[in-house]
């Protein structure tokens, strides 16, 4: 079964704030994997910020890289295989 990276980092945990856990170097790491094939860098290039999980599983998050910001995605999976999307954020 594949569960989606929000809910399987971020929720299982209950006795540790969303907050907390949206910034662990895991899940960080995660999300810079994700976001290198839509920002055109590698992983380590990539600088997460605004990790913004919820409960569904979706969530959104920057990731910057040579000075671009993307604003990325994970959509809510319903039980498939979740989708994962960046796109160059809007100032």
């Amino acid at each position: 079964m594949r569960i989606c990276v929000f809910a399987a980092i971020l929720f299982v945990t209950g006795c540790v704030s969303m907050g907390s856990m949206a910034n662990s170097p895991v899940v960080i790491n995660q999300l810079k994997i994700r976001s290198a094939g839509f920002t055109g860098c590698a992983t380590e290039d990539n600088e997460i910020t605004n990790v913004n999980p919820r409960p569904d599983g979706s969530g959104t998050w920057n990731a910057t890289c040579k000075n671009k910001v993307y604003l990325c995605s994970q959509g809510s999976s319903g039980g498939h295989a979740s989708t994962y999307s960046c796109a160059a954020a809007v100032n």
